[in-house]
Formats: structure tokens, C-alpha cells, sequence
């Protein structure tokens, strides 16, 4: 193996689903380079991560800071994050001669961002720079980032907006785009039709913590997707946490008895592209989806007060602040109306990232 700034090695760090989709392409560059990493998962999700690693034709990991669980409640999260806090300090390969990737803002990024200081790691943030300004909207997301802005050496920004909000940092690189946009081209690269489906349908995808423990909230964006139904057939992708929630409470039964809405277990990455790309638009609280959605161009509908993000705001993507006027007008106008895919353009983040990375040197 070709080694990394001398005796430099990568430790690429991930938790979740969202964090491997965006992080392949990553982890793909690194092997097509024939760099000196590990891949370490943290265990804090467990459900379709091994259908993620083989859709992106990734090796397996190398290790887990933790057996994989699936952390989907909160008391769940803290538990699982000071008990990988704890094993984490154990692992030999955190040293000062390596370099902790860590990716979003999650627990198990700021999991990545402690350890990688307290063992004298060098800490680089993959989509670094995104800010709400609202300290707990979201949260703990917006909290996660300021912490590891503080943690972190090496901060890879997918924007002029992000990049320009870091601008007080040493080591701030802009990658211009998302690393969502390697991720989607494989996805369209490698994506094998099994037939379209005729019927119009949209797709919808909710999971954050503030949508689904608040049960006035919940009950409020159900109502407005059975109230969808009656205008387009929903195809309700339930993430483990969405299908807890729903399955404790009477709209399990209200939602089967709905001929307009089908829920669907969490699928894979690519699976998960194609049916996006056959809908007529996406109702998502996800700041992945809002990503994705910008690069495709699909009309997104994002069920959160505020954003992070600035993509595709100005565009198809559209801040349901949770108002009824704004969610009913976003359906009325896309129920019927087609859109097409963005061309691509000629930007390869992860590539940048990869290359970036390899020329650091150790402590």
C-alpha cells in the first residue's frame, strides 16, 4: 500500500446511513488511490448498513468502536455515545499519526472529533460550515457542528456559503459541491431498470427526532400526508424510528386503511434513488434528501422549520415551516406536474478531498 504523508494513516469515521451514502464515494477514491486507511464504523446505526456497503461495492470494515445497534431514541443515543466515548479510548489505531475523517453532524462526528484529540489525532470535518444560527434548531445538529468546528484542524466545506462561515479557520477548503453529487452519479451509473411504474406517485421520507417525539408535531405531518393521499398515491418510506413511532400509535391502523399510501421498509441507497427519480416530488424532513434533491431537481418539500442548507432553496426545494398553506400549495402545484434531471456538473468532491487529505503530514 502507498502510505499517507510518510507513516500516515486515515481512520474514516461513520455512524449512520446518511453519513455512508455521503462518505462512499470517499471510501471509493481512497481504495482507487490504493491509500493506507481504516474503515471504522461506530455502531451507532445498524439497519441496511451492510446493504450500503455492498450497493457501493465497498470493503468491509475494519473495525466497530461498538457492536452496531440501532440507536433510535434518544436515551438510546446517550447511552450508546458515552459507552463508544469509553471503548473508543482503547482503539491503538487513533495515534498521532493518523487522521480522523469525520463527516456531518451527528454523534457519532463529534465521537470522531473527541477521540481524534484526546489520542493527538490530526481531525479533518467533511462538510463542514453549515449553520442554522439557531443554536437548537436543529438539535442537537446545529450544537454537534460549532463543537466540532472547534475540535477539528481540517475543514472540507461543499460551498461559498459554508466555506464563508469558516472563514476565521486555518485549513478551510471548499469542494464546491456536495460529496451527495459522487454518490448520485454511482447511484445513476449503476442502477439497473426493473420497469417504471405507471401510476403518479410522490414519496415520503420523516425521521427527526423533533417530528417524531413531539406528538403534536407528528400527528400534524401525518394529517397533512393523509391529506396528500387523497390527491396522489404516497409511498411512505419508514425509517426504524418513523416505523417505532407509527407502530405505538393509532396511525398504524389509519395509515393501512389509506388505498393512497404504502409504507415501505428503509431500502438502499440506489433503490432509494430510483423510486426518488420516478416520483413527482419528495415530502422530507432530511438534510441528506434536501441535498439530493437539489442535485436531481425533484420538488422537495422540506418538513422543518429551518435549514442548514442552502441548497436548492432558491430552487425546487421548498421550507414547509410547518404551515398548512405552504404544504397544501407545494401538493396542489406538484401533483401533476413533471420535472426533469439536472445535468451534472463537472466537479468530483470526493476526489478533491482525497487528494487534499493524502498530503497532510502527521503531527
Amino acid at each position: 500500500m502507498l502510505i499517507v504523508g510518510n507513516s500516515t494513516q486515515i481512520i474514516v469515521l461513520i455512524g449512520t446511513k446518511a453519513q455512508l451514502v455521503k462518505m462512499a464515494p470517499v471510501i471509493q477514491e481512497l481504495l482507487r488511490q490504493n491509500l493506507n486507511f481504516k474503515f471504522v464504523l461506530t455502531g451507532q446505526h445498524a439497519v441496511t448498513m451492510d446493504d450500503l456497503i455492498e450497493s457501493f461495492e465497498l470493503r468491509e470494515p475494519d473495525d466497530f468502536i461498538i457492536n452496531p445497534r440501532e440507536a433510535d431514541t434518544r436515551l438510546k443515543l446517550i447511552l450508546w455515545f458515552f459507552r463508544a466515548l469509553l471503548e473508543a479510548r482503547k482503539k491503538d489505531y487513533f495515534s498521532p499519526s493518523s487522521i480522523v475523517l469525520v463527516h456531518g453532524d451527528t454523534l457519532s462526528t463529534l465521537l470522531g472529533a473527541i477521540i481524534g484529540r484526546l489520542r493527538g489525532c490530526k481531525v479533518a470535518h467533511i462538510e463542514a460550515g453549515l449553520r442554522s444560527f439557531k443554536l437548537f434548531h436543529p438539535f442537537p445538529e446545529e450544537i454537534t457542528r460549532k463543537l466540532v468546528s472547534r475540535l477539528a484542524h481540517y475543514f472540507f466545506c461543499p460551498d461559498d456559503w459554508s466555506a464563508n462561515n469558516l472563514k476565521h479557520k486555518k485549513h478551510v477548503y471548499n469542494t464546491r459541491v456536495n460529496t451527495v453529487l459522487d454518490s448520485y452519479r454511482f447511484a445513476l451509473q449503476n442502477h439497473h431498470e426493473q420497469g417504471t411504474e405507471q401510476r403518479k406517485y410522490a414519496v415520503v421520507s420523516i425521521h427527526r427526532f423533533e417530528n417524531i417525539n413531539k406528538n403534536e408535531r407528528f400527528n400534524f405531518i401525518m394529517e397533512e400526508v393523509a391529506r396528500a393521499s387523497e390527491r396522489i398515491d404516497i409511498k411512505f418510506v419508514l425509517h426504524p424510528v418513523t416505523k417505532n413511532k407509527i407502530n405505538a400509535s393509532p396511525w398504524r391502523e389509519k395509515l393501512e386503511q389509506l388505498p393512497g399510501i404504502t409504507l415501505t421498509s428503509r431500502m438502499t441507497y440506489i433503490e432509494f434513488t430510483h423510486l426518488l427519480l420516478n416520483a413527482r416530488f419528495l415530502i422530507s424532513d432530511g438534510g441528506s434528501n434536501q441535498e439530493e434533491a437539489s442535485i436531481m431537481g425533484i420538488p422537495c418539500l422540506l418538513m422543518r422549520e429551518a435549514t442548514e442548507r442552502q441548497d436548492g432553496l432558491q430552487a425546487n426545494i421548498v421550507l414547509s415551516r410547518y404551515r398548512p398553506e405552504i404544504i397544501r400549495q407545494f401538493i396542489n402545484d406538484h401533483c401533476d406536474a413533471e420535472w426533469g434531471t439536472r445535468t451534472l456538473p463537472e466537479l468530483y468532491p470526493s476526489r478533491s478531498i482525497v487528494n487534499t487529505v493524502s498530503q497532510i503530514e502527521p503531527r
